[in-house]
């Protein structure tokens, strides 16, 4: 039998897609019949939309009607204020500090979090908002995925499980969270861990549409993945394992289609109709403007990396290559086990622990554990089925990324801290999300599958997707409507060393800042957080604060001491005999301060002050 001629196929391109649209318009005839009751499209899709939407809001209404003036920030989150302001200058090339003595690769969430300061002239509540508002983004942008892929009531499946990671990470208080994220809570803390998860939850859904044949969404999700690695390292296996699947099966699939085998009927009438459609133009001038885009934001820490020796992706492979040997494997398992156990628990769970010891909840853990590794093995095996790609992508991805996981925590060096693996806990999200992208028809096998009705169609279950979404919203409202309002995030004995230390300094002048083993009696530790949120407040009220050479990794270039400034503020531990220290002005916490001029001797109280 001879390969029929290019005629034939086109012809029989057309014939198939016409009888595709004959099953969609019996499909909307089939719908309008429908009573009034049940939900349309339409009204699904915003529904979606606005149970994700709806938590946000009432958080930036929140923070946005509070003043944050006396908010007085510190440690991480203090540090993340400082660079933020540096960005607004164009002078920021790096991303946050890490304690292993270099910073995370790049500085694109500064950038980010500067236009909002721009927008609202600054101040500490600006970087709250800021991180509200990219969370929130980054979550409708999940749903938008799932619609313009798929259904209204999928998309409205997808939006219940957002809208419940949205309620996990809203909890608050000191049970719930950490020092460095503020007692307000992750969903809208500014610290680095937990400012990636939304974005990484948005990567893993544009590369399973990138399994789906879309090369656009393989350029999105190198973007947003380029903003995850480069404001949290540590997310850099799961990133770059479901980005290479995905981009391997995106390249497998066009040569597939390229050569004429085709995967799905359709392949061949795609490329028919390649010309007839309106993305031919669209789709390269979006790719030119990511690819852009993507060289705009590893610009910074290259030109870092070439004027600085060494520079600082020097500094991150020598940490990585060194020989600090790695965990046993059981040990990434359980930190995954724990992961899995915040869908229930909520982000405390493992933020106050040290992962890969031992598993708070095992029951839990593993209860949760199971329900997701099988959700996603059957979007895997029945979307394959199905030739459901998005459906297959997203289970293939979820399963990839958690192997990368567990091996990622094997190589941990020192302890596997929550804040380290927390983000992973989108990978069970959208393992859940998964199964609702599936196919389940009514109708016998003698039923044409034209005929045949979805489940999604189904009155009933419709009604009660809508009624679950509607209570989760609710549900997700009433607990970011308590968060605590933003003074609970100062740390009051900042707010003390600005006000001692002030009245000593010369306007605009240079002031060294140092630490004279400030801490506790006992351990002479010292406080560190302070000492960060002094140095930033000093230079958000016009100061310029130095440090020696031992923080340069932390505040970067323009912050070392030259030996020539005017000021110093000293840090000490407070012992009995503190106040016969020259310079001595008061005492905050467990620290005693001193500001002296640059040859050590006392200073009086600056007149305009």
């Amino acid at each position: 039998m001879t390969d029929p001629s290019p005629d034939h196929l086109v012809q029989g391109d057309a014939e198939m897609l016409d009888e595709a649209k004959d099953g969609s318009r019996r499909r909307r005839r089939a719908d309008k019949v429908q009573p009034r009751l049940v939900p349309s499209g339409k009204w699904l899709t915003g529904l979606a939309f606005a149970v994700v939407a709806l938590p946000f809001l009432v958080a930036l209404v929140e923070l946005l009607r509070q003043s944050g003036a006396h908010l007085t920030l510190a440690d991480d989150v203090a540090l993340i204020d400082l660079h933020t302001r540096r960005a607004l200058a164009g002078k920021q090339q790096l991303g946050v500090f890490d304690r292993n003595n270099w910073n995370h690769p790049g500085p694109s969430y500064f950038y980010l979090q500067s236009v909002v300061y721009r927008v609202l002239g600054g101040g500490e509540r600006a970087l709250f908002v800021g991180a509200t508002l990219l969370n929130g983004l980054c979550a409708l942008g999940c749903v938008a995925i799932v619609r313009y892929r798929s259904t209204p009531a999928r998309a409205l499946w997808a939006a219940v499980w957002i809208c419940g990671l949205v309620g996990l990470l809203a909890a608050s208080g000191p049970a719930s969270t950490t020092y460095s994220e503020t007692v307000l809570g992750a969903l809208v803390s500014p610290w680095n861990p937990m400012v990636v998860i939304f974005p990484l939850l948005l990567t893993v859904l544009f590369c399973a549409a990138a399994v789906d044949r879309s090369g656009l969404s393989l350029l999105a999700a190198a973007l947003t993945g380029s903003f995850v690695v480069q404001t949290d390292i540590s997310a850099a296996p799961v990133v770059a394992v479901v980005g290479g699947v995905a981009a391997i099966v995106w390249a497998g699939t066009c040569v597939f289609d390229l050569v004429g085998l085709g995967v799905g009927k359709g392949a061949v009438a795609r490329r028919h109709t390649w010309w007839d459609r309106r993305h031919w133009i669209i789709g390269p001038i979006l790719a030119l403007a990511t690819l852009l885009v993507l060289c705009v934001m590893w610009l910074p820490p290259l030109a870092q990396q070439r004027a600085n020796h060494p520079g600082n992706f020097t500094l991150i492979i020598r940490f990585f290559n060194g020989q600090h040997g790695t965990y046993p494997l059981i040990v990434g398992w359980k930190s995954l086990l724990s992961v899995n156990e915040i869908l229930i628990q909520g982000p405390g769970v493992v933020m106050r622990a040290n992962l890969g010891l031992v598993v708070a909840h095992a029951g839990i853990a593993w209860t949760s554990i199971v329900v997701t590794g099988l959700a996603a093995t059957a979007a895997l095996v029945v979307g394959w089925l199905q030739h459901n790609r998005f459906a297959l992508g997203l289970g293939l991805l979820v399963l990839a990324g958690s192997d990368a996981v567990v091996v990622s925590a094997t190589h941990v060096v020192g302890y596997v801290f929550g804040y380290l693996l927390v983000w992973a806990v989108v990978l069970p999200i959208a393992a859940l999300i998964a199964p609702g992208l599936l196919t389940v028809s009514w109708g016998g096998s003698g039923v044409s599958p034209d005929l045949r009705r979805p489940v999604t169609g189904s009155r009933v279950l419709r009604l009660a997707l809508c009624a679950l979404a509607a209570a989760m919203c609710v549900a997700v409202v009433v607990r970011v409507n308590s968060t605590p309002p933003l003074t609970r995030a100062s740390d009051p004995n900042v707010g003390s060393l600005v006000t001692l230390v002030t009245p000593y300094l010369e306007p605009g002048g240079r002031v060294f800042v140092g630490d004279g083993g400030a801490g506790t009696a006992n351990t002479q530790l010292l406080d560190t957080e302070e000492f960060i949120g002094l140095v930033n407040l000093l230079d958000q009220n016009g100061f310029r604060p130095t440090v020696n050479h031992v923080w340069r990794t932390q505040f970067g270039p323009g912050f070392q001491s030259t030996g020539q400034e005017s000021r110093q503020v000293i840090l000490t531990t407070w012992v009995p005999n503190s106040p016969a220290q020259p310079g001595y002005v008061g005492k905050a916490g467990d620290m005693a301060v001193t500001v002296t001029d640059g040859t050590g001797a006392p200073v009086g109280r600056t007149p305009s002050r």
